[in-house]
């Protein structure tokens, strides 16, 4: 028997992954701090929280245990379900959801996936629209925390997977209570993702939707055993191998993630002393410093690199980076491409060595129809501000360089090199002016605001 979890052992458990503040007091609050925003949450969170939602044992256990949680500390709670079109019967689910859920006082949005659907790779392909339409709805809606429902047994699933795909520390790590948004989203990263569940039994969520006396949603695919996912979860639930269970499995990807936290720590010192960030979207390096580091966190520092600059989801394929890294020991390196980035070496007056690691001109292809004035994100790089009478926002290329030298003379003295000019992003207006980000000298008051994601990021000599 399993037992059903208990409103204090809930509590505690969103405490790990929900920053609490302690009680404030003053005249700036005032009365209404307690009961608007309860004792422990400040105005910070006055736009609430999210949680995600499909109907299944998981979600719907978090979210209603999530529900009483917020009514005891004065906090907004929005459940979100995503419905991709996919199943004729996913409709009349998300209803049903909203249906229970309405019982008990909770706000639900049902959120489509719209669009031609994949034909291939559709998990991966729904799981990424899953995630960047309840991202926008969260970013929309001021919401910065969105809570999902994996748990002990999703921990040692995604483990098994990723180790039997020979996947290193990154690979093995658990998932994280709190942790960054896993798609771009168009105004930069500040929606996080929380997970209270990850040491608690998918067993324990069932039972706790029976002490509550309501039923869930039964996903068909959860039976798939062409799935990859259900014949690894049948695996460990039928497994008479000693230790392969899915507690051990969980305990052994939470011990690599404190490796990955480590190695990460040491990645981001190195990058903070060897790389300097600049808002044209492109980094220097410091060969000196980058050589004389460890090997492995040498590896980790070009490969996060060139995963920003490219502003991709993954980083590139490790031995591409390893190559890179031996080419980079060749005293006659001059550059190559590697993950739509142009890595090029320079040499500084100083006599050091450095490399410029810039976006390759050839793989950027984005352009954006501007329709209302708010922020986009264009490839996957820059944040984007619209301004009246915008029409489009492009890379900026040869003829609209001449266009723009011929009407503006000083921006020949510009000393940018082609590789970064011509990565920039420009905007046309209706009249058809062409316009440059406002860190372009002569642009800073005419020009609109472009930031590159990367400046959000630590950097050095």
């Amino acid at each position: 028997m399993h037992d059903a979890i208990t409103s204090s052992e809930f509590s505690n458990l969103v405490h790990t992954v929900f920053p609490v503040s302690s009680p404030k007091s003053g005249p700036e609050f005032g009365p209404k701090y307690g009961p608007k925003y309860g004792p422990k949450y400040g105005p910070k969170y006055r736009n609430g929280i999210a949680a995600a939602v499909s109907g299944g044992a998981d979600s719907l256990a978090l979210t209603l245990l999530l529900g009483q949680w917020c009514k005891s500390n004065g906090i907004a709670l929005t459940a979100l379900t995503v419905d991709h079109g996919l199943r004729p019967e996913a409709k009349d689910e998300a209803l049903q959801v909203g249906r229970w859920l309405k019982k008990y006082d909770i706000r639900h949005v049902v959120l489509n996936w719209q669009g031609a659907k994949p034909i291939r790779n559709i998990q991966d392909r729904a799981r990424i629209a899953r995630y960047q339409l309840m991202g926008e709805w969260c970013q929309n809606n001021d919401v910065n925390n969105l809570f999902l429902a994996h748990h002990e047994g999703d921990q040692a699933e995604t483990f098994l997977i990723r180790l039997f795909r020979g996947s290193g520390v990154d690979g093995l790590s658990a998932m994280r209570g709190i942790s960054d948004f896993p798609v771009p989203l168009a105004r930069g990263g500040n929606v996080h993702l929380c997970r209270p569940l990850l040491t608690v039994t998918k067993k324990r969520l069932e039972a706790t939707l029976r002490q509550m006396n309501r039923p869930w949603i039964e996903d068909p695919s959860n039976q798939n055993e062409s799935y990859t996912r259900i014949k690894v979860r049948k695996l460990l639930r039928d497994s008479e191998i000693e230790g392969l269970n899915a507690q051990r499995m969980a305990q052994t990807a939470a011990r690599m993630g404190r490796v990955q936290s480590l190695l990460q720590s040491m990645t981001a010192g190195l990058t903070q002393e060897a790389v300097t960030v600049y808002p044209e979207g492109y980094m220097q390096v410091n060969m000196v410093r980058l050589m004389s580091a460890h090997e492995e966190i040498a590896l980790r520092c070009l490969s996060s690199l060139v995963k920003k600059i490219s502003g991709s989801r993954y980083i590139p394929r490790f031995s591409r980076v390893e190559a890179l890294y031996n080419n980079l020991k060749q005293a006659d390196f001059s550059g190559q491409t590697l993950g739509g980035c142009l890595v090029s070496s320079i040499k500084a007056t100083s006599g050091t060595d450095h490399i410029i690691i810039s976006r390759e001109i050839a793989a950027i292809e984005h352009k954006i129809d501007l329709e209302n004035c708010v922020p986009y994100l264009w490839d996957q790089r820059f944040e984007i501000d619209n301004i009246g009478g915008a029409r489009l926002v492009k890379k900026l290329e040869l003829a609209e360089w001449r266009r723009l030298c011929s009407d503006y003379p000083d921006l020949k003295k510009l000393k940018l090199p082609k590789k970064i000019l011509y990565s920039l992003p420009c905007m046309i207006l209706m009249d058809g002016d062409v316009i440059l980000p406002s860190f372009i000298p002569g642009f800073e008051e005419k020009g609109f605001k472009a930031i590159f994601l990367g400046e959000y990021e630590g950097s050095g000599a």
